[in-house]
Formats: C-alpha cells, sequence, structure tokens
C-alpha cells in the first residue's frame, strides 16, 4: 500500500508534552499543538485508510516534504527538493505518525514494524508519502 497525502506535515511530535493537573496528582498530556497535528495527520490520512488492517511484519517508508521556506533562491526551487537539516527531527515525526497509523488501524502494532524508513525534504509540493508494505519470513 503506498499513498501521498496533500498537506503541510505538522512539526509538532510525540514529545510535546505538557503537565496538567488531575485531582491531587500530575500527569503528562498533549500539548495543545501535538493535539492539532493528530488531527491534521488523521484527516490526511483517513480516506486512505484500508478496509483492513495490515497484519504481520511490515516495513514503513515515510517521506516528509513541507514547503520551500522564505528566501530559497529560484535555482534550489528548480532542483524540485531538498533535504531538510532543520527540527523536527526524523524519529519524532516518524513516531507520531506511526502511532496515528495504528490508531486508525493501517497497521496492528507498531511493534510490528521491523523496517522504518524515513527521509524529511522541502520542496514544491509538501505533503506526506506513505508506504507500508508486508514483510514475509525469510527461509
Amino acid at each position: 500500500m503506498e499513498f501521498f497525502c496533500h498537506c503541510i506535515p505538522p512539526k509538532a511530535t510525540h514529545h510535546s508534552k505538557k503537565i496538567v493537573r488531575v485531582h491531587r496528582w500530575h500527569r503528562l498530556a498533549d500539548s495543545d499543538a501535538l493535539v492539532s497535528a493528530k488531527d491534521t495527520i488523521d484527516a490526511v490520512l483517513l480516506p486512505h485508510q484500508p478496509r483492513e488492517v495490515i497484519a504481520g511484519a511490515v516495513e514503513l517508508t515515510l517521506e516528509f516534504i513541507w514547503p520551500w521556506p522564505a528566501g530559497i533562491s529560484k535555482r534550489m526551487r528548480a532542483q524540485g527538493r531538498a533535504v531538510k537539516i532543520t527540527k523536527p527531527d526524523c524519529t519524532n515525526v516518524a513516531k507520531t505518525l506511526e502511532d496515528r497509523l495504528v490508531a486508525l488501524r493501517f497497521i496492528e502494532d507498531d511493534a510490528k514494524v521491523v523496517a522504518l524508513h524515513v527521509a524529511k525534504y522541502i520542496g514544491q509540493i509538501p505533503g506526506i508519502r506513505v508506504r507500508i508494505s508486508h514483510v514475509t519470513a525469510e527461509a
């Protein structure tokens, strides 16, 4: 299964937490930015939701493309896209998306992801490319 979600990928990741008080106790909760990021991811993933969960071991390839920042030259933009070496880091954006894939029943469990490939770019067409491949056991 492979698809492209046209959106501006959120920069808030699963590390965006806040401390809240519940009666006498304090606990961690998602920040407003993270809640908004999850809602955005859910909205772009839902049209691609499979009828049945992809069971078993999977290989996950994620490609995040943010729009060109202001001040980038026309020559640079003509290349189509360039690597993004600023925050958020790959592992954090991947974890947030991986959690949403589980919550929306694309995959059974994030523990079943046996290979993860993540790339970050800036480019003309912002969005998130997702490829989920079923992995079979090798003899």
